[in-house]
Parts: structure tokens; sequence; C-alpha cells
């Protein structure tokens, strides 16, 4: 029996870390979303290696975000953005609110493409843009 009572003991310690690293990740994804980064989501991807530009439809992750990113379109059209991808770089794109569909973006990149088709990607507007 007592062999038992350590590995009890060791399951409550993981269940209790797993369940306050969770309610960090909260606090996290709160600040991300108040500093003004935008999760979203590519549609579709087309890059031109002869003219070496990338172009990204796009729209919002979350419906959550939905109104915060059509705000973004509408005030920030043509403007240069910051996007993340998956591999932790910002790089710099230019915004353009595709008028003929609703709550959909465009970024114009240099290629070769920073994510695919389907891809998640934080966007955000630079900091001397604010």
């Amino acid at each position: 029996m007592p062999t038992r009572i350590p590995s009890a003991v060791f399951t409550i310690l993981l269940l209790t870390l797993s369940a306050l690293s969770g309610t960090q990740a909260a606090p996290q994804a709160a600040a991300a979303a108040d500093a003004g980064m935008i999760a979203c989501r590519a549609l579709e991807t087309h890059t031109d290696d002869e003219l070496k530009v990338t172009v990204v439809v796009f729209h919002q992750r979350d419906q959550a975000q939905r109104t915060r990113l059509a705000a973004l379109l509408r005030e920030h059209s043509g403007t240069m953005v910051e996007v993340r991808s998956g591999d932790g770089a910002w790089r710099r794109a230019r915004v353009v609110r595709l008028k003929s569909c609703f709550g959909r973006g465009l970024l114009l990149l240099p290629a070769p493409a920073p994510f695919s088709d389907r891809a998640e990607f934080v966007l955000r507007l630079p900091p001397d843009a604010h």
C-alpha cells in the first residue's frame, strides 16, 4: 500500500500543475488580444516567383475577433501591417480590404510565402502605426 501513496501524490501534483498552467494561458491570450493582435486564417495563398510576391486571402480565425478585423480592414486598407506565422518571425505585409467579399482581407508579401492555405497567423499594426 505505501507504494500507491507516492503515485497518487504524483498524480495529484501533475493535475494541479496542469490546472495552474491552464489558468496562466488565459491571461496571456487576453494580453495578446489587448496588444492589438488578431488571430487569422489563410483561405488561399498564391505565389508568383517571377514577380517575387505572395498574395494571401484571409479572414479572422475566431468569430470573436470578426469586428476587430473588420475595423482594421476598413481603417487601414492599403497600409503596412505585420504578420507572424508558425516560425515566430514577424514579417511586413500590405493589407487590403476586399470590398466584394465581406470580412475578407488580402495580404501582399514578398515571396516565398511564410504560410500556406488554411495556415493560422497573427496580424497586428506595426508599433509606429498607432
